[in-house]
């Protein structure tokens, strides 16, 4: 392959005229270069003009601390020295080649000193100029798009901190709250009062991360999308698990008014237990498991879920060690509801229904 082909097979020499390639061939010769050998010095002020045939070379700078940073590595077809060729300004990096390389050297004052060398030289700059503003556009991209992931980056590692923050203020919370219960300052922990002081403690850590965090309701399972379809799926469910324990009642000889000698199965208890419910899957699903999957990049929900059903069965600890039990496995369940329907609704409808039948269960 003759140099003018050579040329050709670079975007900026591609169209240019048979008279223009033919002054600078006129003028170039071919270089052969052992690996190491430093083709273009940092600060040096030759404007020559290279075209890579063979091999590779790594563009690199030096810092204040004298220290080599490469910057990227060219093959064949690639140009060097193109900045300094356009303006004539000291070269701006250092050119190592990194095998043995074969170059195109174009120098800059024998294609000025041809007879027509202010033409070829200005028809040659501005091929080369668009080549070297459409590839500073996407360096430029490239760059925006690298700052745009450490400012992501960044963000996610403050949320995270805020997230770590929140959990251990949820475990401090049961903590305290087990502590009251075990030594005896509350007697009965089905009491609403207590029962709605433990739901309003609970939600306070909740409201602030999501306030600090800025996470919208969607975000939380609370949308539209798949509404309708979450509450016909969760109805269906509700409706399989009743059967068996509507067979179980019966056989027991039907209801009694009170849940584990606390809980009054009644309007009350149906109205406050849903109003718990909403609160705890907004808070469990909606909150804690999404944030999990977000910081663990948790993309099928498996660690998201049992993380999630870890702590939410300890919140239950001043219930006893069988509530957490159930609730952690219930909690399982809950959390992979959520992970296929992306809709709160159809989660709440499960555990508010399934916390019914419990309390009825218990009852007999």
């Amino acid at each position: 392959m003759n140099m003018i082909d050579r040329l050709k097979e670079h975007e900026a020499f591609a169209h240019l005229d048979e008279d223009v390639l033919n002054g600078i061939v006129g003028v170039s010769e071919v270089l052969e270069v052992p690996a190491t050998q430093v083709l273009i010095a940092e600060g040096d002020k030759n404007s020559d003009l290279f075209l890579l045939v063979e091999g590779e070379a790594q563009i690199v700078r030096r810092d204040d601390a004298g220290r080599t940073i490469p910057l990227n590595t060219v093959g064949p077809g690639d140009c060097l020295g193109e900045l300094a060729f356009l303006d004539g300004a000291p070269r701006a990096a250092s050119v190592i080649a990194q095998t043995p390389c074969k170059l195109i050297l174009i120098p800059s004052e024998a294609l000025k000193n041809l007879p027509d060398g202010a033409v070829i030289s200005g028809e040659l700059k501005a091929a080369l100029a668009s080549v070297v503003v459409e590839r500073a556009r996407h360096l430029s991209d490239g760059m925006l798009s690298a700052l745009r992931e450490q400012l992501e980056a960044k963000t996610l590692q403050n949320q995270f901190g805020y997230f770590l923050v929140f959990t251990i203020a949820l475990y401090l919370i049961s903590t305290s709250l087990f502590y009251l219960v075990a030594e005896k300052y509350v007697v009965d922990v089905y009491d609403p009062e207590f029962s709605w002081q433990t739901v309003l403690l609970f939600a306070i850590p909740c409201l602030v991360i999501i306030k600090i965090m800025k996470i919208p309701p969607g975000q939380l399972g609370l949308r539209k999308e798949g509404l309708v379809k979450s509450l016909v799926q969760s109805f269906l469910i509700c409706a399989a698990i009743t059967v068996p324990v509507l067979v179980y009642l019966m056989a027991s000889g039907g209801l009694r008014q009170t849940v584990g000698g606390g809980a009054t199965v009644d309007l009350l208890f149906l109205l406050q237990y849903f109003i718990h419910t909403v609160f705890q899957e907004i808070g469990s699903r909606g909150l804690l498991q999404g944030l999990f999957q977000k910081f663990l990049a948790d993309t099928k929900g498996h660690r998201s879920v049992f993380l999630t059903s870890t702590i939410f069965a300890s919140l239950h600890l001043t219930f006893g060690v069988d509530a957490v039990v159930i609730t952690f496995f219930a909690s399982i369940v809950f959390g992979y509801v959520y992970l296929y329907q992306k809709n709160l609704a159809g989660v709440i409808l499960v555990h508010y229904w399934l916390g019914v039948l419990a309390a009825l269960t218990v009852a007999i």
